[in-house]
């Protein structure tokens, strides 16, 4: 009874230690099938462990033919919801181990950063938008001043109205200083009318 209970244990699945990557909130289910020699005087319990936690799987166990040979299979589901889930899970049983390393895919954080970059470039293409709504104006007549004549098209024949008195004075405040400022330096069309007009009367 000694020479079995000294046996080490057959793993037959996994055969060897598995290393494995899987995306974060990925749900999994460990399988672990083990062979050994039968005898009631020997531990034959199987064993769940991630570091120095034990965990609780769901085990069944089956004889061979002539009942010398034990079947132990064991199942332990893992959900990956958070970076602490990862690690190194082990199936135990005696002295013998196997082990399952479950990895965090790098697909999984280059995914994210690919929809973070994108979001951010949206709300860049988004602030442009609005902003140059608001400030198209102000945009257009930049530019002019800046980089020369341009046609701004606003739907506008002129952007002001000026009305002044037939005087010397006047004529020339607007023709030769007003005038100049508004169109010439800020992009501004003006209208110029030397007639007298009237308070809520129309333009002749």
């Amino acid at each position: 009874m000694a020479d079995f209970c000294s046996v080490p244990p057959k793993f037959l699945y996994p055969s060897t230690n598995v290393t494995s990557e899987y995306a974060l909130g990925s749900q999994l289910t460990l399988n672990c099938t083990v062979q050994l020699p039968f005898s009631q005087n020997c531990d034959l319990a199987l064993h769940w462990r991630k570091d120095d936690q034990w965990l609780a799987g769901d085990t069944t166990q089956r004889f061979n033919d002539n009942t010398t040979e034990l079947f132990i299979f064991s199942t332990l589901d893992v959900n990956l919801t958070t970076d602490e889930s990862y690690g190194v899970f082990a199936c135990l049983v005696r002295n013998s181990t196997a082990i399952f390393t479950l990895q965090k895919s790098a697909e999984a954080a280059g995914h994210l950063g690919a929809v973070l970059a994108a979001f951010i470039i949206l709300a860049l293409l988004l602030l442009m938008v609005v902003t140059y709504l608001k400030c198209r104006l102000n945009v257009l007549l930049w530019y002019r001043n800046r980089y020369g004549d341009l046609e701004i098209n606003d739907g506008k024949l002129y952007d002001a109205y000026v009305s002044y008195a037939n005087s010397t004075d006047d004529r020339k405040f607007v023709n030769f200083i007003m005038k100049p400022q508004l169109e010439n330096h800020h992009g501004y069309k003006l209208f110029l009318d030397d007639k007298d007009v009237l308070p809520n009367s129309g333009r002749e």
